[in-house]
C-alpha cells in the first residue's frame, strides 16, 4: 500500500507498529497495544503521589518526585500525541509515498533518497544511542546483586531499583517484581519517546528535502533564462520563433515547479498541526527536567552510581531537545533557500506572466517556514538556547535557596 515509505522509512514503521499507533495495523491489535502502554505508564502516578505524601519533608526526595512526574508527563504526553493524531500521521504517511510518485525526475528522486538516507542514519543512531543509555541506567542499579555474586559478604547488600521509589511494601522481599515493573515502565517510555522522535525527525527530513528540490529546480529555470538571454543577443535575426517556444517551456516549468512547492507547503502545514502542542509542553517539561536533575546531581555528588545515572538522563533530554530545534532551523533554511533562488533571478529579463509568478513566489517565501511549539514559539537554535539557559537560570536560583535555609 505504502510502497516507497516501507521502504524508504521502515525504521519509524517498526517503532510505531510497537506502541499500536501504526495506521495500518488492525484495529484490535491498534487498541490492546496502545492501551496496554498507556496504563501502565499511567499507572506510576498512583505511587508518586503516596511518596509525594510520604514524604513531603523531605526536600531531596520531593526534587527526585519532581524530576520523575515531568519526565513521565513527557512520555505520556508523546505517546497520547502518537494515538490522538493517528490519522493525521496516516495522512503524513501516504503524502510522504505521494512525493515518490509525483517528483519523478532524475534530480528528485535522488535528492530525496539522499535526504532519506540521512534519516535513516540519524534515525538509527539516535535509538541505539538511546537504548544504550537506558540500559546502562538500568543495570547500574544491579551492581550489589552482581557483587553478590562474585564477592558475597557474610550479609545481602542493599539492593537499589533504578529510581528512587517508595512502594510501602518490603522492597527487598519484592525486589524481582519491583524492578521488573519499573523495568517495563522505562522501556514503554522510552519506545514512546523515541517513536515520536524520530517520526518528527524523518517527517521534518522529508520536508527539507521537498524544499531543497523546488530551490534546485528554481535554480535551473534562473539558468535557462541567462542561457535565453545569450541566444537572444547572438540570435537576433531568428529569434522570435525560438523565444516564444523557450519562453513557453520555461514557464510551464515554473508552473509545475510552483505546484510542487504547494504540496511542500501543504506537508509542512500537517507536520505543525500535529506536533505544535505536544512540542510547547515538551518545552516546558524539559526544562524542568534539567532544573531538578541538576539539583539532584547535587545532592548526591557522594553518591557515584547516581550521579552517573542522572547524567545520562539529562545528556539524553539534551539530545531530545535537540532534535526537535534542529529539525526546525534546518526546515527553516532549506525553506529560505526558495527565496533566495527566485530572489536572484534577474526579473527583468522575463516575460510579463514569469514576472507575475515570480512576484508570486517571493511574497510566499519571503516569511520561511517553521515549525513552531504552540503556534507561538519556533523550533530553532535559538529556541534550544533559551531552553538550556532558562533552565540553568532557575537551577541556580533553587541551589541558592536551598543554601539559603540551611
Amino acid at each position: 500500500m505504502l510502497e516507497h515509505f516501507e521502504r524508504q522509512y521502515n525504521v519509524i514503521k517498526i517503532y510505531l507498529s510497537y506502541l499500536g499507533v501504526w495506521p495500518y495495523q488492525s484495529k484490535l491489535s491498534r487498541n490492546l497495544i496502545s492501551i496496554s502502554c498507556l496504563v501502565v505508564q499511567i499507572s506510576y502516578y498512583p505511587f508518586l503521589i503516596l511518596m509525594l505524601h510520604d514524604y513531603w519533608k523531605n526536600s531531596q526526595v520531593v526534587f527526585e518526585i519532581c524530576y520523575q512526574f515531568a519526565a513521565l508527563n513527557s512520555t505520556v504526553g508523546k505517546t497520547f500525541n502518537l494515538i490522538w493524531n493517528r490519522q493525521m500521521f496516516k495522512r503524513m504517511c501516504t503524502a510522504m509515498n505521494d512525493h515518490w510518485n509525483i517528483f519523478t525526475s532524475k534530480l528528485e528522486v535522488q535528492t530525496l533518497k539522499d535526504y532519506s538516507n540521512m534519516s535513516r542514519k540519524l534515525t538509527i543512531f539516535y535509538s541505539t544511542w538511546i537504548f544504550c543509555l537506558t540500559i546502562i541506567f538500568m543495570i547500574i542499579p544491579l551492581t550489589s546483586v552482581f557483587l553478590d555474586i562474585i564477592r558475597p559478604l557474610n550479609e545481602t547488600r542493599p539492593r537499589l531499583l533504578p529510581m528512587t521509589t517508595k512502594f510501602r511494601i518490603d522492597e527487598e522481599k519484592y525486589y524481582t517484581q519491583l524492578y521488573c515493573y519499573i523495568v517495563s515502565l522505562i522501556m514503554v517510555s522510552i519506545i514512546s519517546m523515541v517513536a515520536n522522535d524520530t517520526t518528527f525527525l524523518v517527517c521534518t527530513i522529508h520536508a527539507c528535502s521537498l524544499f531543497a528540490i523546488i530551490s534546485r529546480q528554481l535554480e535551473e529555470i534562473i539558468t535557462k533564462l541567462h542561457v535565453n538571454k545569450d541566444t537572444r543577443k547572438i540570435e537576433c535575426c531568428i529569434k522570435t520563433k525560438l523565444e516564444f517556444e523557450n519562453e513557453r517551456m520555461i514557464y510551464q516549468e515554473y508552473i509545475i515547479c510552483l505546484k510542487k512547492y504547494q504540496l511542500a507547503l501543504e506537508f509542512v502545514d500537517m507536520l505543525n498541526s500535529t506536533y505544535q502542542i505536544i512540542s510547547l509542553f515538551l518545552l516546558m517539561l524539559y526544562g524542568a527536567i534539567i532544573t531538578f536533575l541538576g539539583i539532584q546531581i547535587i545532592n548526591v555528588l557522594d553518591q557515584l552510581e547516581g550521579v552517573i545515572r542522572y547524567i545520562f538522563v539529562i545528556i539524553a533530554i539534551l539530545i531530545q531537545l535537540m532534535i526537535s530545534c534542529y529539525s526546525g532551523q534546518k526546515l527553516r533554511d532549506e525553506s529560505q533557500n526558495v527565496f533566495y533562488r527566485a530572489y536572484a533571478a534577474e526579473w527583468y529579463n522575463c516575460s510579463p506572466r514569469l514576472k507575475s509568478l515570480l512576484i508570486v513566489t517571493l511574497y510566499r517565501s519571503v516569511v520561511p517556514c517553521s515549525l513552531t511549539a504552540g503556534n507561538m514559539v519556533p523550533l530553532s537554535m535559538v529556541t534550544y538556547g533559551l531552553v538550556v539557559r532558562t533552565a540553568l537560570s532557575y537551577f541556580m536560583t533553587f541551589l541558592s535557596f536551598n543554601e539559603a535555609i540551611s
